[in-house]
């Protein structure tokens, strides 16, 4: 492996981080407890160290980039969570700055749906469409657009992203 990505996707109950090669395979995947309860700085510490982890790893390889997904609604201009319903105490916190400090690089932070929902244009049932929709289920739930080929963030980066509470 020459070059890789480090992808992490950061959920309510669960923290992946993975080191991926220029095809999309995950060479190797660190798998946590996302544990909320402790406060997240403990959930910043396991990502940060588990990114240190592979990063070290596969020092001989050249690290092209690191990519976060998160629950909630992001503010992608300046990588702040402004609410996240399953991660508590999250609200408005820099989330990319605080990992940028302290792993001294750039990172992408986007919504957790919205970075799946490009992970299945570039590799999966959406390779061969130009517009698709995509609707994720799990700790949460939350949707993604694609249109005309890129992802569409809406005008506060809530693009298909449900209100469940307005449902009910």
């Amino acid at each position: 492996m020459t070059n890789y990505t480090i992808g992490v996707d950061l959920g309510g109950t669960s923290l992946r981080v993975a080191a991926v090669d220029e095809q999309g395979h995950a060479v190797e995947k660190i798998t946590l407890p996302t544990q909320v309860s402790l406060g997240r700085e403990r959930v910043i510490n396991d990502m940060c160290e588990s990114i240190q982890q592979l990063t070290r790893k596969y020092a001989s390889s050249q690290l092209t980039g690191i990519g976060i997904g998160t629950p909630g609604i992001i503010d992608i201009e300046t990588g702040m969570v402004r609410e996240a319903v399953n991660l508590p105490g999250w609200a408005n916190y820099p989330v990319r700055t605080e990992i940028e400090n302290r792993l001294q690089t750039h990172v992408v932070l986007g919504n957790d749906a919205h970075v799946a929902t490009l992970g299945e244009k570039w590799l999966g049932a959406g390779r061969a469409v130009d517009d698709m929709a995509m609707l994720t289920l799990g700790t949460g739930v939350g949707g993604g657009l694609v249109l005309n080929g890129k992802i569409w963030h809406g005008m506060k980066g809530m693009a298909a992203e449900m209100n469940l509470e307005e449902l009910t």
